[in-house]
């Protein structure tokens, strides 16, 4: 798999205009404990079955932890994925990288 953001930190990843739902998404999740939105994301997109084998996030109480504003950031995020698929899941790959090793 080829890599987009060799070398970059999370920080300059966020700046990525090309993904730019996503990075908002991502962001805005940084204010939430778990589940964030970005853990919706994650389901939606396949990353957490793929990788963990089960949704991460409780699907029962969706419409009490997003609200009208974390809807937004997830609406932008999946039309991006949508629209750049392959890529759009290879920057989150990154991303959550990026995050693990602390590369701020």
């Amino acid at each position: 798999m080829e890599t987009i953001n060799k070398g970059k930190t999370l920080e300059q990843m966020l700046e990525s205009e090309r993904f730019e739902g996503i990075c908002g998404l991502y962001s805005w999740s940084t204010n939430y404990e778990y589940p964030t939105p970005f853990t919706y994301f994650l389901d939606l997109i396949g990353y957490s079955d793929e990788f963990v084998g089960a949704n991460l996030a409780d699907w029962s109480k969706v419409a009490t932890n997003l609200q009208y504003l974390e809807l937004d950031y997830l609406g932008d995020a999946l039309k991006e994925y949508a629209t750049i698929g392959q890529d759009a899941y290879r920057f989150v790959l990154e991303l959550l990288e990026a995050e693990q090793k602390g590369n701020v």
